[in-house]
């Protein structure tokens, strides 16, 4: 017999796994209850449909994202607050999986539904605006180059997490390595000597 009762970061942390394995058209209740032991009208007590409980739990995720940047303001320098940002991003790459299944939502399926897209959609702007503001401060204190568009810094600096981990180097130090790349590049130092043919 399943059991009755459900823990909210439960069900959120099935969901997730089961949308990263299934997507979102293979993302069912029943998938939820037989992973959680739980009877699927226990879910239906929490979330009447399936873009509810996404939506819900995109909400959440980037809720824990954005508590990652609380503490920015008290990093003076900007780089040191930039690497803290592409860390929390490295960090979290497997809640910005999930995240992508945004655009799938069916934001017409009720008036919760709604109101959590909408809660997503200024979420990621504060979240794209705080980014953009740390890439300018860099800019200003003259540790990125300023003829690169900032926004294109950030979205480098986002598509950082599609790049699969080490099974070798140790996460911290790999980490290093990818930050350093999009900070230097990876040509070599006195590229002016090397002939382009």
């Amino acid at each position: 017999m399943a059991k009755q009762k459900m823990n909210i970061n439960e069900l959120y942390a099935a969901t997730g796994k089961i949308l990263v394995e299934k997507g979102y058209a293979g993302f069912h209740f029943k998938l939820v209850s037989d992973q959680l032991g739980v009877s699927r009208s226990t879910i239906y007590e929490y979330f009447s449909n399936k873009d509810e409980l996404i939506a819900s739990l995109m909400v959440h995720l980037m809720d824990t994202i954005m508590a990652e940047y609380e503490g920015l303001d008290a990093i003076s320098v900007p780089m040191e607050k930039l690497r803290k940002i592409f860390d929390s991003f490295m960090k979290y790459a497997h809640l910005h999986q999930i995240l992508l299944f945004a655009p799938f939502v069916n934001g017409e399926s009720s008036p919760s539904v709604q109101k959590d897209l909408v809660t997503l959609r200024q979420q990621h702007h504060t979240l794209t605006s705080v980014l953009t503001e740390v890439i300018d401060s860099c800019k200003e204190a003259g540790s990125i180059r300023q003829d690169l568009p900032s926004s294109l810094i950030a979205s480098l600096l986002f598509q950082a997490i599609q790049i699969p981990k080490s099974r070798t180097t140790p996460e911290a130090e790999w980490n290093d390595m990818i930050f350093q790349v999009l900070l230097d590049g990876y040509g070599v130092k006195d590229r002016h000597n090397v002939a382009i043919s």
